[in-house]
């Protein structure tokens, strides 16, 4: 009997770690935006999330978006950017067309980003596109949220290059105002306008200062700690099993 509840403990332990997200799967994202206007300087989204291989669901992505607009000409990761948090994931989707998932991360808690004077939801990439950029609020620059976003595409499998189709509408907008030095302040990126990169195949055009998404890169997130040292935990308690029936036979 003893001999049965150390079993069902040790294989409780050892498949605590791997099982208990059997489905959902943590990764980190690198999305970048070519910037002709500002280079060497780029837009650049660096996130993580997490994924649910039987939904297709993206939760929890959070990360920094540059604004290439400001610091020295200094391309990353040597830059001084200004970097902003980008931690509200209030959008995500499947697209069965393309194979894979959209979500969008905001540095506010509300998607108003783009002005709705001209219709449009405030926010997508296609809304930003129609309403030339311009920021919610607008023409008042204190009504501005100064709102910000990176939507990504995640593939059904993660690991996955992203096609030129899936690539092409991936996006960004910077509706945050630009400070520090040689900073316009007030309004958008550049007065009345955000700054966003957008491709002509996804959206109709390209971004406002002429920026478009050259490249995304996924990877697996290294395990936490813990879920090294339960795994580790339940090897113990086998290796201690198999002793102990080695020294009753």
């Amino acid at each position: 009997m003893k001999k049965t509840l150390l079993a069902t403990a040790a294989l409780a332990l050892f498949a605590a770690a791997p099982l208990a997200q059997a489905a959902t799967s943590s990764y980190n994202i690198m999305t970048t935006w070519y910037e002709p206007d500002t280079q060497p300087r780029d837009s650049i989204f660096i996130g993580a999330f997490d994924y649910d291989s039987a939904t297709h669901a993206v939760t929890n992505l959070h990360g920094i978006l540059s604004e290439s607009m400001s610091g020295d000409p200094i391309a990353y990761p040597g830059d001084n950017m200004a970097w902003l948090t980008l931690n509200n994931q209030l959008v995500s989707w499947h697209d069965d067309g393309l194979g894979g998932t959209f979500a969008a991360t905001f540095r506010n808690s509300s998607t108003n980003t783009f002005t709705t004077m001209l219709g449009g939801d405030g926010w997508s990439p296609q809304a930003g596109v129609d309403a030339g950029g311009i920021y919610y609020g607008y023409p008042k620059p204190g009504n501005n949220p100064g709102n910000a976003y990176a939507l990504i595409f995640v593939p059904d499998s993660p690991l996955t290059a992203l096609t030129q189709a899936q690539l092409d509408k991936v996006a960004y907008a910077d509706c945050a105002p630009l400070i520090g030095s040689g900073g316009f302040g007030g309004g958008g990126m550049m007065g009345a306008v955000c700054m966003t990169g957008t491709s002509i195949a996804g959206y109709g055009a390209v971004g406002t200062m002429s920026g478009y998404p050259v490249a995304q890169s996924i990877t697996a997130a290294v395990p936490e700690p813990e879920s090294y040292a339960m795994f580790l935990a339940g090897l113990g308690l086998l290796g201690a099993i198999a002793r102990r029936r080695k020294t009753t036979t």
